[in-house]
């Protein structure tokens, strides 16, 4: 199913696969599928989030990507690892646009408990979202 309009940044399949290398790499419950209807409930989620947050001047995709993370960690759908799941795929879509994020290991994994739990104000996928912005690296001067 590659015909949605968040393709060209990442697919139901991607995010499947990173969950699926993630659990390989670093342990957890290999159950094989995710929830069905999960993942592309939070891809569209945050794609629609996307489409409604953006404004001039804004960088195209980090709503979508910081959205993306924080539905897939909230929507728990897989039996585990959704944390690296959703850490993987909105990093994934930052790279597609020429973006990384400079965040520590440390900082990534307390973050994404961070929204998992609710804690530091991570409320809402915008949330993410300007956590992310100031962490970016490979920003277009805009001038």
């Amino acid at each position: 199913m590659n015909d949605q309009p968040w393709s060209h940044l990442i697919t139901l399949n991607s995010v499947v696969d990173m969950h699926r290398e993630s659990i390989a790499r670093f342990g957890g419950d290999p159950f094989p599928e995710p929830v069905p209807g999960c993942v592309e409930s939070s891809l569209g989620a945050a794609w629609n989030a996307e489409l409604y947050a953006a404004k001039p001047g804004s960088v195209p995709g980090l709503c979508f990507a910081g959205c993306l993370l924080f539905y897939l960690i909230r929507n728990h759908c897989f039996v585990d690892g959704n944390k690296r799941a959703a850490w993987a795929a909105s990093m994934e879509v930052l790279r597609t646009l020429g973006l990384t994020v400079h965040a520590s290991d440390h900082e990534a994994e307390e973050f994404c408990l961070d929204v998992i739990t609710g804690r530091a104000s991570v409320h809402t996928g915008i949330d993410v979202c300007l956590w992310l912005a100031p962490r970016l690296l490979g920003l277009p001067d805009r001038r």
